[in-house]
Formats: structure tokens, sequence, C-alpha cells
């Protein structure tokens, strides 16, 4: 009888009852697909978290405290905590791994819970670290539940914090069980709670230390070109005698450059290549995305080639990649994906950007496949390129080298296939995505039919003598500069003016050597880059003033970009027949870190073409001074405060850390 009053009293009975509530609330929020079914999910978890609230106090006034409820009260409230994690995996996947090792770690606690008290042993109730862990669980899965839409990576970063906070209270709670059941009784000295604490912390001091020093440290040397490759190198290759099988124009409209991709995708009849640093999901990555889907719904074959950090920013965890990625006939190849455990490889990115379609037609430049690149959204934009080539059908086309690359670049060992296992891929955050990429390609078609429409790309296309890819070396860690080396080459062979534009100089000093040299030999080759206000990258901006006297040392004639946006194009201008188009900054990362692709092709139409679209933004553009106010520009008070403090942190960090820029 005793035994049953204590299984029913009041305060357990509460907790029952918030155990109750659980399914009622999940299912308000599956079908939250409007306001009051919403605020009827938010109201009911209200109610259980007001009986959480009530049920210990009635206990301790009342004398109700039992050994059964000091386990129930905390198995009701993880069990309420799981529960709102498998809502959360209605609209965010990444929260499945959450809700296993959730899982998982009350199990134990469970388990540990039941043998204590058949030895007898006093339960204590929850400790404080696990109070600690509990309230710090209850705030994020609030914020993830409350806040709908959050960036993805600061979704991601809820997450993974959560299940850092778990790992370490179980490891906690891991050292009192075993102390429980070894000595009977928990160790609660002041002095070895403070001597665990300062060694916690000296710990994680000295682990992250640690992983600065790994990360970076590798990256200090950067090789030189070895006496094979330049040996290799013949200027005259470049060039065509004749018409070769391709034919190229430049794509220079952020809508022209959205809609082309579209077409490609949707004429695509066998296989789709897509090569891209950075994807999001926002309105032209959605589209593209749609489009891919629609692709391989009706049998192409997809392969979407992704940086492995990007890919942590933007894709993993994001319901829409997840529904791309379980679509039939797609695969997601990860270049070197981002992990804590192997600091020394992330510095070394897969910077290259194309798309081919069929073996037929390719598209490769510099824009990154998100709104500020593609499409005609308001809002920020950067200027960038695409070369748009398409093969006639002769065997001689760059189209098949092209193809070679990306089979060489996934073949490496540091490309892994995205693998996400069935779990996420029934989640109802994932199945809704896929619904939704359906209904949006269905809209896409119905509002912009001409972008689905085929066209015959020779007649807007102009003919080629002869098209070559340059690219840097494969492999993880510093590369030989084979790319920079290669373009300076081409650049001395020219006896006529050449051009060069890129958002950003970074030079070191064999760089700014082989700058000198050359024009020592042409004295008519100009650099166009962003003027520091209008650069977008922070890096690049404060460099470029700290070393702009290097650079006009070199002899380089520059020119500073001052239009609305920034300028992200990568494109030279080489003589009158050659044009060199695609995704190498110069600065020290696309020289020496980074996989890079620049097109050049030998084509005196396709050179015109380029030189128009030069002499349109060298109209926005003003000869660098010898020496300005560009410091103190960086700081006026026209400048955001966000911005001026990352720019003065930037300035101060500069000299240490530019070798990774």
């Amino acid at each position: 009888m005793k035994r049953t009053r204590e299984y029913f009293s009041i305060p357990n009975l509460m907790g029952y009852f918030r155990i109750a509530l659980l399914p009622v609330f999940l299912l308000l929020y599956y079908r939250a697909d409007s306001k009051t079914f919403y605020l009827a999910a938010l109201l009911v978890l209200a109610v259980s978290f007001l009986t959480d609230f009530l049920d210990g106090k009635i206990a301790r006034k009342f004398n109700m405290v039992t050994d059964f409820g000091k386990i129930l009260d905390p198995v009701a409230d993880k069990l309420t905590q799981g529960g709102i994690a498998v809502a959360l995996t209605f609209q965010y996947p990444l929260t499945v791994r959450l809700l296993v090792f959730f899982l998982l770690k009350e199990l134990y606690m469970a388990v540990m819970g039941l043998i204590l008290m058949k030895k007898d042993r006093k339960i204590t109730g929850a400790l404080w670290y696990g109070k600690a862990c509990t309230c710090i669980l209850d705030a994020g899965i609030l914020l993830l539940l409350f806040v709908p839409n959050l960036p993805l990576l600061v979704s991601n970063a809820v997450i993974y914090l959560l299940m850092a906070v778990m790992a370490v209270t179980w490891g906690m709670y891991l050292l009192f069980h075993i102390q429980m059941l070894t000595t009977g009784e928990a160790d609660s000295g002041r002095t070895k709670g403070k001597r665990r604490g300062l060694l916690i912390t000296g710990i994680i001091i000295l682990a992250v230390i640690s992983f600065v020093l790994c990360a970076i440290l590798p990256y200090r040397r950067q090789p030189e070109v070895s006496s094979e490759y330049m040996e290799s190198f013949q200027a005259d290759s470049f060039y065509g005698e004749g018409i070769s099988a391709d034919r190229a124009v430049m794509i220079e409209d952020n809508g022209a450059a959205l809609r082309e991709r579209i077409r490609l995708i949707s004429q695509a009849q066998e296989r789709i290549i897509l090569s891209t640093y950075e994807m999001r999901s926002d309105t032209s990555g959605m589209q593209i995305m749609a489009a891919l889907r629609a692709a391989a719904l009706r049998g192409v074959q997809v392969e979407l080639l992704l940086d492995g950090f990007a890919f942590w920013t933007q894709v993993e965890g994001n319901p829409y990649f997840y529904a791309l990625e379980t679509t039939d006939n797609v695969e997601i190849i990860v270049y070197n994906r981002a992990n804590v455990l192997t600091p020394w490889k992330g510095m070394s990115r897969m910077h290259e950007k194309y798309i081919i379609a069929d073996d037929r037609v390719y598209l490769a430049g510099g824009r990154n496949t998100f709104d500020f690149f593609l499409g005609d959204q308001e809002g920020h934009k950067n200027y960038d390129r695409d070369v748009l080539v398409y093969n006639t059908g002769g065997a001689d086309s760059s189209v098949h080298d092209l193809v070679l690359h990306f089979e060489e670049t996934v073949a490496q060992k540091c490309c892994s296939l995205w693998r996400h296992g069935k779990l996420l891929e029934n989640s109802a955050s994932v199945k809704r995505a896929a619904a939704e990429l359906d209904r949006l390609y269905v809209r896409m078609q119905a509002e912009n039919p001409q972008q689905f429409e085929a066209i015959d790309y020779a007649d807007v296309t102009f003919p080629v003598n002869h098209i070559s890819l340059v690219s840097n070396p494969g492999g993880l860690y510093p590369k030989e500069p084979w790319t920079f080396w290669t373009l300076c080459q081409l650049i001395k062979h020219a006896d006529t003016e050449t051009i060069i534009h890129t958002p950003y100089i970074i030079c070191n000093d064999y760089m700014y050597d082989m700058f000198t040299e050359i024009c020592q030999k042409n004295e008519n080759v100009m650099l166009m880059t962003n003027a520091p206000s209008t650069n977008g990258n922070y890096f690049g901006a404060v460099d470029y003033v700290l070393n702009k006297e290097k650079i006009l040392d070199t002899g380089l004639k520059i020119l500073e970009y001052s239009g609305n946006y920034s300028y992200h194009g990568k494109s030279i201008l080489i003589g009158d027949r050659l044009s060199a188009v695609g995704s190498f900054n110069m600065d020290i990362k696309s020289a020496y870190q980074n996989t890079e692709l620049m097109v050049v092709i030998d084509s005196r139409e396709v050179n015109d073409q380029l030189e128009d679209i030069f002499l349109d933004y060298q109209r926005e553009a003003c000869p660098a001074a010898e020496s300005g106010s560009e410091v103190e520009e960086l700081f006026s008070g026209d400048v955001p405060g966000r911005t001026r403090m990352v720019r003065r942190v930037i300035m101060w960090l500069d000299p240490w850390i530019r070798f990774l820029m």
C-alpha cells in the first residue's frame, strides 16, 4: 500500500501527466501548417513546463518527496526534451543525431539509477552538472523551437554545442557512478573540485592552442615550381592554327548566368557535373537544386562536388540538400570535409566553379552558387564572369579535358561521398523540402519558360582556335603554384597590352618578383582590383592598403574599381588573342592552397568581347595613388562599427597570418 501511494502521489501524477502531453505536442507541432496549430502546440508545451515547475514545490511543501519521484521527475524532463528534439527533426534534420545521442545518454542514466537503487545506494537526484546540462539543453532546444529559420551555421552550432555539453555531463556522471559503486558515496571536497576544474581548463586551453598551430603551421611552407613542370610549359601550345570543335562566349550578367545554368540542367539527357565552392539554399540556390532534382528524376546522372568547409557551413543540416541527395541518380561529393580532429588539412580548399552538361556544353568561371552571384534578385551582388563553351562535336573539345579533370579530382583520397543514412532521409523536414523543390520547379517552368527552351549555341557563341585548362596540382597541403606561374609565363610571352582583373591582390615575395619580372619585359601590364571601399573581402581590403607600395613597385599599373558592388571577376586579357577566365584570385591562397581552374581561350572574337567588358568596368576605376589616406578611410565614420572593428583586428594580425590569405 505504501509503495502504491508513492507511485500515485500528486507530484508523481503530475509527472505522468507531463509525459502524456508529449504525443499531443508532437502531433500538433507536426501538423503545424497554420498559426493556430503552432500556437496550440506551444500552449501544450507551456502546460508541460508549468507542471514541471509545480511538482517539485508540491512534493517538498507537503512532504511527498519519494525515491521513485526522484527518478520520475528527471525521466519526465528527459522525455520532454527528447520529444522536443523529435519535433525539431521536422525542421532541422541534424537534430536526429542530437536525439540519438540524447537517448543513449538517458538510457545509461536510467540503467545506472536502477542499479544504484538495487544496491541500496543513496539516491541524490540530479547533480549540479546534470541540472546545468538540463538548463543548457532547454535553452538551446527552445531557441531552435521558438526561433524558426535560424541561419544554418547558427542552428548547426547550437546542435553541436548541445551534443558537446551532453558528452561532458555524461563523462562526469560516469565518474560519479564509478565512485558510488566502489565506495558507496561521492566525494564532495571543494579542493578536489577546484583542482579538477583547473585541470580541465588547462587541457582546454592547451587543446585550442594545439588546434590553431596544427591548422596554420603546415602552410608556412610555400613550394617553388618544379623544373619538370617548367620544362613542360610551351607557350605555343595555348594557341591553335585553325578552328577547333569549341565555340565560346562570355556570360557577364548575373541573371543570364542563372538562366543559362537552368537551361543546361533542363536540357541535359545523360549527365550533369556541378563543381562549386559554396552553394546556399537561397533563391538562386533553390532553383538550381530544384532543376537538378528534376533532372535526376527523369534519369540524368547528377554529380555535385562541394568544398568541405562550405559544405559544413551551408549544406550539413540543411533539409533541401538532404532532399537532393536522397533523390535517385544524385551523388554529392565533398572535397576535404571539415574535421576538427585533422586541423592540419583545414586550409586546403576546392575553389573551382563549373557545370558540364552531357559532354556538350559547359560554364566555367568564378561564380559561386547563391544569390550574390546568380539571378536578378535585389540586394547585395558580386559582379563576376563565366565563359560558356559549346562542343560542336569534335574529339578535340576542351569539354573532355574538363570531365577528365573532374574525375581526377573526385578520385583523390580527400574526396568522399556524402552519405547521411536512412534515418535522416525519412525525416519530415527532408520530405517537406523535397516536395517544396518539386513545387518550385513547376513554378519556375510556368513563370519563366524561356530558360527551359533549347537554343542553338552555335548562333550565340564565337569560333575558337584552341582552349586550354590550367589548374593547380591535386592533393592537400601547400601546392606548387602552377596556375600563377603559367599565367605569368603567358603574360611574359605577350608583346602587347595585358590586363588583369582580380578581386584582390595578396602576394608573397615570390609573386612580387614574378610581377616585377613581367613588367620589366612588358611595360603594358595593367591590373584592376577593388578599391578598399568596395572590397567585400576584409582581408583583401586591409592587406592591399598595407602593401600597396610593394605592389606599385613591381611596375604594375593599378586601377582601383569603385562601382556600386564588389567586383569578383577573375580574368586576364593577354594580347589580342588569349583570354583567361576562371576561379584564380591573385592571392597566396589561390596560388598555394586551393584547387583552382582557369580556362585559357585562343579566340580574337572572345578576346574582343572580354576587352569591351573590361572597358565598361574600368570606366568606374581610377589609377592607384602611390600614397594616400586609405588607412584612415578604412576606419572613417561612414564605415559601420562592426566593419571597423574587424578591420582593426585584421590589420594587427595581417603580418602574422597573410601567408594563409
